[in-house]
């Protein structure tokens, strides 16, 4: 049987807009409120306050408290939220030592990100959240009931390592906090209904002096046995606006297109020094700078790019492409001048 769509009277669209409109108004309330803030050190005036802003730990947590009330004011009805996050406010009240303090942090996090205690941990872990040629992946084995072991590889560009830490369950989430040779990095993971896991860690102060150059822990992991985020082109990673313009530098550079997506690690706009009204993108990969680099420029009509790579015997070589022939010696003096901070010649 085939049931016919049923169109919303107009009283029921209007109905639904009033609700939305509600539910922005609670938010937009709740994110106005001072209570919504992480505690501003530079003006803290009670013992609470001033306890927080003078413990690392704890302010990487206020800060952690912050980021996850404003993530559920969206993600869950925004009233409940915000009666949940006043509530444990008012618990802080209660508290005056350094770990009440922190339990009822991590007792209101667990709260308010309706955390299950029931959650599957073990697998293979991705973040969904790297850039490209980036990326970090967490094996978490032997839970217990209090305990589970974490295996994590971090990586951005060439900069990577591994870390190893027996990590503690705490109101149904995963603290890290003394991970092997990294005594200083504190990573809580957070468990969601969708199935993913929420990463945040005292970056700010702890993790950033030990991660790789470049390289963050922190986001949105999926549970996967191989990389689950999908592959990276020129266009996803706004290179270029559009799919047309991606296929013709596809049919342009061939089989080094992927080339220069691997090259994307790290891109920014330059400057058209041709003053051609191009728009000029230039790339690296973190931790390999001077020797693979590329640079893309284009207009409405025609595309220039050039790309330096080591070959096989590590001695940099240069390729150049364009819609108006691959005649190096024809160049835009753009891609002249790029090509001299890394070539002599």
């Amino acid at each position: 049987m085939v049931l016919a769509k049923i169109p919303f009277s107009s009283a029921q669209k209007v109905s639904l807009m009033i609700k939305r409109l509600i539910h922005l108004l609670i938010i937009a309330m709740a994110l106005t409120a001072s209570s919504a803030f992480a505690v501003n050190c530079q003006r803290a005036s009670t013992p609470l306050e001033n306890t927080i802003c003078n413990n690392d730990n704890l302010n990487w947590l206020d800060d952690t408290m912050s980021n996850v009330y404003r993530a559920m004011l969206v993600y869950r009805d925004a009233r409940i939220v915000h009666a949940e996050y006043v509530a444990w406010e008012k618990s802080l009240d209660e508290c005056s030592s350094n770990d009440c303090i922190e339990r009822a942090y991590y007792a209101g996090i667990s709260k308010i990100a309706e955390v299950e205690s029931n959650f599957e941990w073990d697998g293979r872990w991705w973040n969904t959240s790297s850039a490209n040629m980036s990326g970090g992946r967490v094996q978490f084995s032997h839970s217990a009931d209090w305990s589970i072991t974490a295996d994590i590889r971090i990586w951005a560009g060439i900069n990577k390592d591994e870390f190893t830490a027996e990590a503690r369950k705490v109101y149904g989430m995963v603290l890290i906090d003394d991970m092997v040779d990294s005594k200083q990095c504190k990573v809580l993971f957070i468990p969601r209904k969708s199935g993913a896991i929420q990463a945040y860690s005292n970056a700010g102060w702890g993790c950033r002096l030990s991660m790789p150059n470049g390289a963050f822990i922190d986001g949105r992991y999926l549970k996967s046995d191989t990389d689950p985020r999908p592959k990276a082109t020129l266009q996803s990673l706004k290179i270029f606006a559009d799919t047309k313009m991606d296929e013709r530098f596809r049919a342009l550079v061939g089989d080094d297109y992927q080339k220069f997506v691997d090259t994307a690690n790290i891109y920014i706009y330059t400057e058209d020094i041709d003053n051609v009204g191009a728009t000029v993108v230039s790339m690296w990969v973190r931790g390999a700078a001077n020797t693979r680099t590329a640079i893309v420029m284009y207009t409405g009509g025609n595309i220039w790019a050039a790309r330096i790579q080591p070959d096989s015997k590590g001695k940099l070589v240069f390729s150049y492409f364009s819609t108006l022939g691959n005649d190096a010696a024809l160049m835009p003096r753009t891609i002249a001048e790029w090509k001299l901070r890394y070539l002599d010649q």
